[in-house]
């Protein structure tokens, strides 16, 4: 009895240390600001819960009703107190890199009717691209290489929430909108909405500083128009059956995602706070997610690599994680991590979004296994019944982030830290398997998103470790400014113009690997392998050096 209290003893003060381990203390990433929007999602705390969905959860944001206000147009944040107050938050919060970003609504809103001819809608949507770019470039300036995200807008619901309190139509709060605009038809706004979006799109398509995912129909797609529609066109589509991004123009966002209000009255342009999150979420799939990674992250390999095996010997193609059967069932997921950098790791997270789940969830409360080899499991690298029994490199108990409790969603996803001896195992082969599972469990499975959809499939994210001497050394040097970090390629170096003399890109053993050719301070760095790198730059000043990510 002794002997069995002593080793429940150990085992507690072992979950304890690694529980210990895996605690996060979430640092601000992100600044929200601009109008109503906004102002929502900070009330909403849209965008710490968002990034948590997308497996973020050790990022937040930060915002304030002054800079995140209800009404705001694009003429506000061109005032001194407005950019007074943008720019102590950021000097404030040093680890943000992100403005998040919404603003042009109320000036497209306030000022747009139906009667305008193709002219006069052309000079309204210039005006207010003219101011809004005039905030970007304000935001951008707030810190060297500050990124941007211009959130845009998902379609309104006008007519159908106005009409459907018939004959009391005007004492909706909303109502004077709509009349001020001339009544338009859900085509009508959202043919206007998109056209601003498209123009947005073009700044933003040729600034490296600055994003936007179009999601103007997102709700349409994610919740259907499960009722008749009220007014015209009328009728009905399931969920997931719209096109993205843009729908069907014709239609509105649901009813049920625009903001109730006490349950008294519905909102016509500013969502539930479901429909906000599953907005950033999209967005945060096809941007966040992947921008919120370290040194290098690689997509699963997919198609016989990726998988799940049984107990009982099963294979099968779907990447599933539980009990089924009477059998135990593991996930293999396979990378390829021929562009890792030739180095130690800091950190290893594997990135995995559920898409099913069937009945208790075997993540929420127990304990994960990863197994890790460099190469294959078994004696190919397909997924095969032996996989099962494969020891590995390496084999461990990673910290579990995300969303994985038993209230997440389908969609939402499952981060796993990798321990400190698989770190150590991870190297730059032709490829890597993992064997996640849940050893005794019974009661369910999870099924995860295979890498069909680049955006939902699993993900492998390196953070390299100290560098060597030589390179530590050349870091010592001054920083410059030089931006967008991570690149695909291109690169500027914000100094005087001209005054850049010579640039040596350094690999993370200290070797020159390149000498590019600075033309109007900017290079192109896209020869090369992904990974980290440092930029040793030589000024008329003197030597400066700046620690850069190839992707």
């Amino acid at each position: 009895m002794k002997r069995i209290f002593i080793l429940s003893a150990l085992l507690t003060i072992g979950t304890l240390m690694v529980n210990a381990q895996c605690v996060e203390t979430p640092t601000n990433r992100v600044l929200l600001v601009g109008d109503s929007w906004a102002s929502f999602m900070n009330a909403d705390q849209t965008i710490t819960n968002g990034l948590k969905i997308l497996g973020h959860s050790d990022k937040k944001f930060a915002s304030s009703v002054v800079i995140a206000e209800n009404g705001a147009e694009t003429d506000d944040f061109l005032t001194q107190t407005k950019q007074d107050a943008i720019q102590t938050l950021i000097d404030a919060n040093p680890e943000i890199d992100i403005i998040h970003l919404s603003i042009g609504g109320n000036d497209v809103l306030g000022d747009w009717h139906i009667s305008f001819t193709q002219h006069q809608t052309d000079s309204l949507l210039a005006a207010v691209s003219v101011r809004l770019e005039a905030v970007l470039e304000f935001l951008k300036s707030t810190r060297p290489g500050m990124r941007v995200f211009w959130a845009g807008y998902a379609y309104p619901n006008f007519e159908e929430v106005i009409e459907e309190i018939a004959p009391f139509q005007t004492s909706h709060p909303f109502y004077s909108t709509w009349n001020d605009m001339g009544q338009p038809s859900f085509l009508e706004i959202n043919t206007i909405l998109n056209y601003f979006s498209d123009s947005v799109a073009a700044y933003t398509d040729a600034d490296p500083l600055i994003d936007f995912v179009r999601a103007q129909a997102i709700l349409q797609y994610t919740y259907g128009q499960a009722t008749a529609l009220g007014v015209a066109p009328g009728g009905t589509y399931p969920a997931f059956s719209q096109p993205l991004p843009l729908g069907d123009p014709a239609y509105p966002s649901p009813k049920e995602t625009m903001r109730l209000y006490a349950g008294i009255f519905t909102d016509c342009f500013h969502l539930s706070t479901d429909a906000y999150l599953t907005m950033f979420t999209y967005q945060g799939e096809q941007f966040y997610q992947n921008y919120f990674m370290d040194d290098m992250y690689a997509l699963s390999e997919g198609g016989n690599m990726d998988g799940s095996v049984s107990s009982a010997g099963d294979v099968s193609s779907t990447i599933m994680l539980g009990e089924s059967g009477g059998n135990e069932v593991a996930a293999v997921v396979s990378f390829n991590t021929q562009q890792m950098a030739d180095t130690t790791l800091a950190g290893a997270s594997i990135f995995l979004r559920r898409e099913s789940i069937s009945g208790t969830n075997p993540i929420a409360a127990n304990d994960l296994v990863v197994t890790m080899i460099n190469g294959t499991l078994g004696t190919t690298a397909e997924v095969e019944a032996v996989d099962y029994m494969e020891t590995g490199d390496a084999s461990g108990e990673p910290c579990k982030h995300g969303s994985f409790n038993n209230n997440s969603k389908n969609g939402h996803w499952l981060r796993l830290d990798l321990t400190a001896e698989m770190l150590a195992n991870i190297s730059a082969s032709d490829h890597i398997q993992f064997l996640i599972s849940v050893p005794g469990f019974t009661g369910g499975s999870i099924t995860f998103n295979d890498a069909s959809d680049p955006s939902k499939a699993p993900k492998l994210n390196l953070k390299y470790g100290e560098e060597p001497s030589s390179v530590t050394e050349i870091r010592a040097a001054k920083e410059l400014p030089v931006y967008p970090i991570p690149t695909v390629g291109p690169l500027t170096i914000d100094v005087a113009t001209n005054s850049v003399q010579s640039i040596e890109v350094i690999n993370v053993l200290g070797a020159v690997v390149l000498r590019p050719e600075v033309s109007d301070n900017k290079i192109d760095i896209s020869s090369l392998p992904n990974g980290s790198y440092i930029l040793r730059i030589t000024t008329a000043e003197g030597v400066s050096a700046k620690r850069i990510i190839k992707r």
